[in-house]
């Protein structure tokens, strides 16, 4: 080592930069490859890139994550960090997403896990600690059923889209802690039954014959619930819709809900 140098590094000297070194600012995390990252909101787009897995080293301050449009089978706890507000994952191969994947996700606002054709089952605790959730993207899957508890605790939840499954039956109590649920999505296939707090519900492209006494009742005459047109209701059939698409205000059809008698 120079005389120099080694006389640099000794004494006070060496002690005003270790200083120094500590007070500089820490790193900020690298992208990930073939992604694309954004400071504010802080976003990580990382779409159509053929991933099978979820890339490494996500920023732990990542607000918004894009990951659509790849190749992703399973998803595992520990995958994504607690900044999430939104998570974006449709279009994929997901197949397994185990328990715990989004239990620490706390400040999660939209969650899209839509048109994964291999996803054909949820465990009971997929969706836990999700508070704050308001939107919840289900269409497009090959789920035939789902656990009767698999939405409780999602008291923040406003939007469920569950269309175009092969769902049979939804069960009484399916929707009991969805207090704020208003737009319930569940047309196309084989839905029978179900049950929420809604002010608004979609089901063209179904089987019904009738509405079970379980749903909630119409509101007031003055402003009717609206429901899509499907044969077996109304006479007339709803146009098909994009997975996921909201039907504009315009070409929905209020419809009266009759109740079976005694509901």
């Amino acid at each position: 080592m120079l005389p120099g140098l080694r006389s640099l590094l000794q004494g006070p000297a060496s002690a005003c930069l270790l200083l120094m070194l500590l007070a500089l600012p820490p790193a900020a995390p690298s992208c990930p490859m073939l992604c694309t990252c954004y400071s504010s909101p802080p976003t990580v787009s990382c779409q159509a890139n053929n991933f099978s897995s979820v890339p490494l080293s996500l920023p732990p301050s990542t607000q918004r994550l894009f990951l659509q449009n790849n190749l992703i089978r399973t998803l595992r706890p520990g995958t994504f960090g607690p900044s999430l507000l939104t998570l974006w994952l449709f279009s994929n191969n997901l197949s397994t997403i185990y328990p715990g994947t989004f239990r620490h996700l706390q400040a999660l606002e939209e969650l899209d896990l839509g048109d994964n054709r291999h996803l054909r089952s949820l465990e009971p605790d997929t969706f836990q600690g999700l508070e704050r959730l308001q939107s919840l993207h289900l269409y497009r899957c090959q789920l035939s059923s789902l656990p009767g508890n698999i939405f409780r605790g999602l008291v923040s939840l406003q939007y469920l889209y569950l269309q175009e499954n092969s769902l049979l039956h939804l069960q009484d109590d399916l929707f009991a802690d969805l207090a704020n649920l208003s737009h319930l999505f569940l047309h196309g296939k084989h839905v029978s039954r179900g049950r929420g707090s809604l002010d608004r519900l979609l089901l063209h492209g179904n089987r019904l014959q009738g509405v079970h006494r379980a749903l909630p009742r119409p509101q007031p005459p003055h402003h009717p619930l609206p429901v899509q047109q499907q044969p077996g209701l109304a006479a007339g059939r709803g146009a098909a819709r994009p997975a996921g698409a909201r039907v504009p205000a315009a070409q929905r059809q209020p419809l009266g809900v009759r109740l079976p008698r005694g509901a």
